[in-house]
């Protein structure tokens, strides 16, 4: 069943990629359909701009919500997950002593934003240690409820991290911030088209994601979910005067890349061609295989969830007395494996992303290499 798919995509002959949560490349079929309509765009030039363009939004406004499962009224279409967060993190009313929660292994770029808005408008910010192996989801949930206060006005929760690829109870999450009136903000930047799950069972109000990471979509595509009754409430980043309920005004900004926007459904249809359990239990399986193999070895840290139900794809590997850098540098010098090493200080260790381009092999070889790194450690 995977040879054809593996076969579907243009991978480098001179190494091997386990960093696909970056950008995961499109596979060709995908990719032809991308030319094709960058041509048609180059040639039609400001015929298509001025009576094609916003069909083709539509159109991919409607193929994205039916498989967020949500409405076309709640989607905007965004260049990144930092971009459709900033929208949110930005643009909501939040004042002088309203407390924000984090967590302490959220994505950087989200905990900048909203440093910025600490030091631009006064609001708290409340960091949350998240368990990094819990054996409950009450472990995970209770740290966050822990942290709620009558100021409390926003909760920014990690579909799943990056950095370890640990995959968060966000709906058990939501409903207790919920239940308080709060305001909850999912970064779904790993989660979306990787778990096996859709927005509206978050019980959230707001979501932001990449699509060039698991939709396999082209490079710079992204999408944010805001729920209807509360579009209302989020000035967009660029000024247009539009109705305030109408999620347009949020994805407003200025001429973008059709081309790559009318790909997007293209990109739907391959995933689901696949299946969203079976392309889920796949990327788990090629975690797991790996881990299966380095795990027990003495100078051999691992960083992810030890249960299998709280990771998929992602998982983070260290080496006793070798740091991360190091380590990644030794792997694709000797071995031409390419990895990304993570400098948190909770995790220190290599962030491997396989994806469906991935063979057993690949998966193999690394275990292999992990392994002999660590007889020399």
């Amino acid at each position: 069943f995977w040879v054809p798919i593996h076969r579907g995509f243009d991978l480098p002959p001179q190494f091997t990629i386990l960093e696909h949560g970056y950008f995961s490349m499109m596979p060709t079929e995908t990719l032809d359909l991308l030319l094709q309509r960058s041509r048609q765009v180059n040639t039609e030039a400001s015929y298509f701009m001025r009576t094609k363009r916003l069909k083709v939004l539509d159109h991919v406004r409607e193929s994205l919500s039916e498989f967020a499962g949500c409405s076309p009224e709640e989607i905007a279409i965004t260049r990144n997950t930092t971009e459709s967060m900033n929208i949110v993190i930005q643009g909501l009313d939040l004042d002088s002593g309203d407390e924000v929660i984090l967590g302490d292994q959220d994505y950087g770029s989200m905990v900048e934003a909203l440093k910025f808005r600490a030091k631009r408008d006064g609001i708290v910010l409340k960091t949350v240690e998240i368990p990094l192996d819990p054996k409950s989801d009450e472990e995970v949930v209770s740290a966050f409820a822990a942290a709620i206060t009558s100021k409390t006005k926003l909760l920014h929760v990690t579909h799943l991290i990056n950095i370890t690829g640990h995959v968060l109870p966000v709906a058990k999450i939501a409903n207790v911030a919920k239940s308080k009136g709060i305001d909850v903000l999912v970064d779904s930047a790993h989660g979306f088209a990787h778990i096996d799950t859709q927005v509206s069972e978050f019980n959230c109000d707001f979501m932001g994601t990449s699509l060039h990471k698991w939709l396999c979509a082209p490079l710079g595509l992204g999408a944010l979910y805001v729920r209807k009754d509360r579009v209302k409430d989020i000035q967009p980043l660029i000024g247009r005067i539009r109705e305030p309920g109408d999620i347009r005004k949020l994805d407003t900004l200025g001429t973008q890349p059709y081309a790559a926007h009318a790909t997007i459904p293209d990109c739907i249809a391959f995933h689901n061609a696949i299946g969203s359990t079976l392309k889920q239990e796949r990327l788990r399986y090629l975690r797991k295989r790996w881990v299966d193999q380095v795990r027990d070895h003495p100078n051999v840290i691992y960083n992810s969830p030890t249960q299998h139900s709280r990771t998929c794809a992602i998982g983070n590997v260290g080496i006793q007395g070798i740091e991360p850098k190091v380590f990644a540098q030794k792997l694709f010098d000797d071995f031409r494996i390419f990895t990304v090493p993570i400098g948190h200080k909770r995790v220190p260790g290599l962030r491997i992303t396989p994806h469906l381009c991935t063979r057993i092999e690949e998966i193999d070889r690394f275990a292999q290499a992990v392994v002999e790194i660590a007889n020399q450690a």
